[in-house]
């Protein structure tokens, strides 16, 4: 049997044996991806682009021969093969492999003390903790990896805290809030819980001393002061005024501020057996939330979100929770040849009652009606004052031709990759929809925005003709292609919000507003719609009504991988409405997500000059020029409003501070 750590350091041999090690980084790697989920077959074209992005398909595709032939020699076993080698498949033996993350997740899933508590003791570290470069190809892979298993022992830890905190178990409370601060040190509310429990304990000293050590870290980590409720807890400390433990109940949940329940969209089950297929069911799940959309009688979690919870790997409850949904649709699909079967269902999130389900057994030409149907009765469901008429009558414009649906998805699942490489298939892809439905809006829709993410990747730094030329050429393309889109539907949210775009592009911030807003009207559930809109008011000043868009959008999509640049724009908005205070909160939480990203730092920075803390606002510059060095001289030219005394505002802290030129 053989034994591969993947919590904390790499770790692979074969019982009790020394590790083993391997022949090359790439080996490594392969056998990293294989184990992660033994038994699954690995595509050799997904493995090759994930570990060897650069090169040519061909290229890749020989090297990951060359890698599997060293790991299949490395791993040799008598009269057994280790690695289960398929005509275009790779995938690791089950029966001869115990991964220590696959056997976390088991013991975290049955969720007693008992296996809670082992489950603690697996976890040795973050996944891959200090092996990965992260300039490797495959870093962002495991980066994600890190962050869902991460999430997932907090939830261990909070589990087990709940449970020792409602049973008065002081000594086991203080062990899992110590676990939790070792994985987000700065999380002050988990500082002050510590600081109460040292009080019930007598402790008085160890209280004042993780104050101090809570001051520490956020110095260190951010450049800031604890926050008001720690400093007061802190007094109260040092006038001996003990308290219980009142933050007893870590906040994990998105609290909807909505007056209806939302409702979430998982990603539909792939039980085709090939990886490849997996956009087919993402877009089964997509086009059901687009569908949804169009009764604007509940809100919807944006796809960007709950697509997140792919691996299924977390119970019902506990993902309405994270994603403040009052209602789940769960599903699968399996292809075989041109049949297809998808089973749907409706789950009150916290009682379990499961409202509607059905299995479809179809053509696969037929699928796009099956999603009609779905969406209508989830609909009927949560809303039965529904007429079967006004569902009808609200029914998006979209394509008949399944075929042109499948080239659809294809390049609507890579498009998220933000390189020229990926943009340009996802181009081809729409535009392959487009010519077996001219009359395809939402083909016309990813088509602009893929021109309109080329300009964003390929933005010309230089004032070279043929840079302005291209540039020019790829936005006249937007404009042609979204506007085309509304045109052939004139109800569809994400066409009008593409023209707003394009429109920024050209400065003309009223005509993107007037778009943008129209997108909102047309689907109030569209984050990235609000998201937008928001920052755009708040380029003309609209700042209250901005805040309002840009904080109802993080609600409706709580998941979202960049949620972190989302709450810069917060931050910036609140600046100029001169409330500097909640504009360092949103900034701090951003920079808790991403503390790797020097903007994060910078916009902590400007807060802290705002709030004449010099000294830490220093030192948040510091680490940004460790970042990315001459980073801060880039954006003290930044001008992000046309207003000369708005920008001057935004950086007068800095420069009443003498921090920025």
């Amino acid at each position: 049997m053989w034994n591969i750590r993947l919590l904390g350091c790499l770790d692979i041999r074969f019982e009790s044996n020394p590790p083993l090690s391997l022949p090359s980084r790439k080996a490594e790697a392969l056998l990293v991806v294989l184990a992660r989920q033994p038994g699954k077959k690995y595509s050799r074209e997904m493995l090759a682009a994930l570990l060897w992005p650069e090169s040519q398909q061909s290229n890749a595709r020989s090297s990951l021969r060359q890698t599997l032939k060293h790991l299949r020699q490395s791993l040799t076993m008598p009269n057994q093969e280790a690695i289960a080698v398929g005509d275009d498949s790779l995938a690791i033996d089950p029966a001869l492999f115990e991964v220590d993350v696959v056997r976390f997740e088991e013991l975290s899933e049955r969720g007693t003390r008992s296996s809670l508590e082992k489950a603690v003791d697996l976890y040795q570290g973050d996944f891959l903790a200090g092996v990965i470069d992260p300039t490797e190809p495959f870093a962002e892979w495991v980066m994600f990896e890190r962050m869902q298993l991460r999430e997932r022992i907090v939830v261990v830890l909070e589990k087990l805290l709940h449970g020792d905190l409602s049973d008065g178990r002081t000594a086991h409370s203080i062990q899992r809030v110590v676990g939790l601060l070792a994985l987000d040190p700065l999380d002050e509310r988990m500082h002050r819980l510590l600081m109460r429990l040292y009080l019930e304990q007598d402790r008085r000293s160890a209280a004042l001393e993780q104050y101090r050590l809570c001051c520490a870290v956020l110095q260190q980590k951010l450049g800031v002061r604890p926050e008001p409720q720690t400093e007061a807890l802190y007094r109260q400390i040092l006038q001996r005024n003990q308290h219980s433990p009142q933050e007893t109940q870590p906040q994990t949940a998105q609290d909807a501020i909505l007056s209806r329940p939302a409702v979430a969209v998982l990603p539909f089950a792939n039980l085709s057996g090939d990886p490849n297929q997996t956009y087919l069911s993402d877009g089964i799940s997509e086009d059901i939330i687009t569908l949804l959309a169009g009764w604007r009688r509940f809100p919807l979690i944006a796809s960007s979100s709950s697509l997140t919870y792919r691996d299924g790997s977390k119970d019902i409850r506990h993902i309405a929770d994270e994603l403040g949904a009052g209602y789940v649709v769960t599903g699968s699909v399996r292809q075989a040849g041109k049949r297809a079967r998808i089973n749907a269902r409706l789950i009150e999130s916290q009682s379990g009652y499961v409202h509607w389900t059905k299995r479809y057994d179809l053509n696969f030409s037929d699928i796009l009606e099956a999603q009609e149907d779905i969406a209508e009765r989830i609909a009927a469901a949560i809303e039965p004052a529904l007429e079967h008429a006004e569902l009808g009558r609200i029914a998006t414009i979209r394509t008949d031709d399944v075929s042109a649906w499948d080239y659809f998805l294809r390049g609507a699942s890579i498009l998220h990759r933000y390189t020229l490489e990926s943009n340009a298939q996802a181009l081809k892809s729409f535009q392959q929809a487009i010519e077996l439905d001219h009359g395809y809006s939402d083909a016309y829709t990813g088509l602009a925005l893929s021109y309109l993410r080329n300009l964003l990747i390929k933005s010309p730094s230089s004032s070279g003709k043929d840079d302005k030329c291209d540039h020019d050429k790829q936005l006249a393309l937007a404009f042609e292609a979204a506007r085309k889109a509304v045109a052939l539907d004139p109800n569809s949210s994400d066409a009008h919000l593409q023209v707003g775009t394009a429109y920024v592009w050209v400065e003309d911030l009223g005509a993107a507003i007037s778009e943008t807003e129209l997108a909102v009207e047309l689907n109030p559930s569209n984050a990235h719609a609000r998201m937008a809109l928001g920052n755009r008011l708040d380029l003309i000043g609209r700042n209250a009504e901005g805040i309002e868009q840009m904080k109802h959008s993080l609600e409706l999509n709580p998941r979202y991988l960049n949620r972190w640049n989302y709450m810069g724009y917060l931050s910036r908005a609140y600046i100029d409405s001169r409330q500097c205070d909640e504009a360092l909160s949103w900034a701090k939480k951003a920079l808790r997500l991403r503390p790797d990203q020097p903007e994060a730092h910078f916009r902590v920075a400007v807060c802290l000059a705002h709030l004449g803390q010099p000294l830490e606002a220093q030192t948040a510059l510091a680490e940004c020029e460790r970042l990315c060095p001459g980073f801060v001289t880039m954006k003290a030219s930044w001008k992000p409003y046309s207003d000369t005394d708005r920008n001057e505002n935004y950086f007068a802290g800095l420069r009443r501070l003498s921090l920025c030129d």
